[in-house]
């Protein structure tokens, strides 16, 4: 394949073509002809030779008498009038010798117009000498429409594809690097894939986003390894946390939670500094899972639709949400560590590490304040409230001030809606799983709430860290 940046020339005295200072998207040129027999005067001035049209040999092209045109205008570089007819079903296909076609068309470059042209992938010479002239080509607005296939090269003069009879642009076998892959396919065929060690491994569905852990290779798709050494890695050193990539699905999806929950009016929105995944050890992880399978089995949630949702949502199992919390910090986890502290002030340390406690309910100085639901681990679905809470964790790091949040894995299970201040509550009613604390004209609150009583109906997810405004 040629390169636009080689220094190879070719000369254009033997073929009669001339190219001094013509623009290479107007370059035009006129075929030699044989000498003509004298031809005797007459009256009016001789018209320009005529030229019998070839056509390309891909095209299935059919006529009843050749087609003649005048070639009073130039044609574009490269390019061939397909001048036909193609009316009547019964007339016989043409077919042309590939030489005439050489014969007849310039082999130059039509970006660049310095470079001669390469090849496609079945010989036949292209219209331009690299990908990156036809990508130019394309962006530049110069070329023909983009190939069927890839989308990606504009299509030759006369074909659909970027090359003359197929796509020349398609992917090749990952062991043969020669043919073409089947669809959906790393191989080109069977023998390929079975020759390739551990094909099995290549197969995986991956993401867009690196490892969280060591960064080297695309995530597994619905993961966050590249593969189970990874994973185990994390698993090993629970509990842990490992930022996520900014350009990974994991990242928008919880910065625009927080930025779409934030509601107070008077409040502006902050800027997330960075989202940390939260990894909890295996005893967390288990209590947890093992009481929202139980949930599920009595309530028998999943799949149906949220009570207010107008059918447009449904639930998971056990009716797990997502839901905020703010609280207190004494360390720089998040900055200068990534490992949990083992200061007994420091309440999100102490939660990642051990959880939701009952026993620290109302330890805050806000929270103490406004326990309206009784004595339980209270969440909420607006970023703004729970900031409300975060009292306690600002922290100046490098002149700035930054905040932080937890954003939690919530069993609600069947919620019992409350309007108004219940502070006596110890636990839900009879059949419910948690409290739901809506606002409402005429009750005590103005944004959502959601309290368990149960240490393992919640798990922190995700610590965020945005600043102060």
């Amino acid at each position: 394949m040629g390169n636009c940046c080689s220094n190879s020339s070719n000369s254009n005295e033997d073929n009669g073509i001339q190219t001094k200072n013509i623009p290479p998207n107007l370059y035009s040129h006129t075929p030699p002809s044989p000498p003509l027999p004298p031809i005797p005067p007459v009256s009016q001035p001789q018209s320009q030779p005529l030229y019998n049209t070839p056509l390309p040999s891909d095209n299935s092209a059919y006529y009843k008498n050749p087609t003649y045109t005048n070639d009073n205008s130039s044609p574009l570089p490269g390019a061939i009038n397909l001048l036909y007819s193609s009316d009547d079903d019964t007339q016989k296909e043409i077919s042309i010798d590939q030489k005439s076609i050489n014969d007849t068309v310039d082999n130059h470059c039509l970006n660049c117009s310095s470079n001669l042209v390469d090849k496609d992938l079945d010989g036949y010479p292209s219209e331009y000498c690299s990908d990156q002239c036809r990508k130019d080509a394309s962006l530049a607005g110069l070329a023909n429409p983009v190939c069927i296939l890839c989308k990606e090269f504009p299509h030759v003069t006369g074909s659909k594809f970027c090359g003359k009879k197929r796509c020349r642009n398609l992917p090749k076998c990952y062991f043969c690097k020669i043919k073409d892959v089947h669809k959906g396919s790393l191989w080109c065929s069977k023998t390929c894939r079975d020759n390739t060690p551990n094909w099995q491994y290549l197969t995986v569905e991956r993401t867009n986003y690196m490892c969280f852990v060591c960064g080297l290779e695309y995530a597994l798709k619905g993961r966050d390894f590249c593969r189970d050494e990874c994973e185990q890695w994390v698993n090993n050193n629970a509990p842990c946390l490992l930022k996520l990539p900014q350009n990974s699905e994991k990242y928008r999806d919880v910065h625009n939670q927080f930025v779409n929950a934030w509601k107070h009016p008077h409040k502006q929105v902050p800027s997330i500094h960075a989202i940390w995944k939260i990894y909890c050890n295996s005893l967390l992880n288990g209590q947890y899972n093992a009481y929202k399978a139980e949930v599920e089995k009595i309530q028998q949630l999943e799949g149906k639709p949220f009570p207010k949702g107008e059918g447009r949502r449904i639930m998971s199992a056990g009716n797990e949400q997502r839901r905020f919390h703010g609280t207190k910090l004494r360390c720089q986890i998040g900055f200068e560590r990534s490992k949990v502290c083992d200061d007994k002030q420091c309440s999100v340390c102490a939660i990642i590490k051990e959880g939701y406690k009952l026993r620290y309910v109302g330890t805050g100085t806000i929270s103490a304040a406004f326990q309206r639901f009784g004595s339980g681990i209270y969440f909420s679905g607006t970023s703004s409230k729970s900031d409300d809470y975060n009292e306690g964790s600002l922290i100046t790091y490098m002149g700035v001030n930054y905040k932080m949040m937890l954003l939690n894995k919530v069993v609600v299970g069947k919620g019992y809606a409350l309007t108004r201040d219940a502070m006596t509550l110890t636990s839900p009613p009879d059949g419910f799983d948690s409290v739901l604390g809506e606002p409402s004209s005429n009750g005590s609150l103005n944004y959502d709430e959601v309290v368990v009583y149960k240490e393992e109906a919640s798990i922190p997810q995700y610590l965020i860290i945005y600043q102060t405004v």
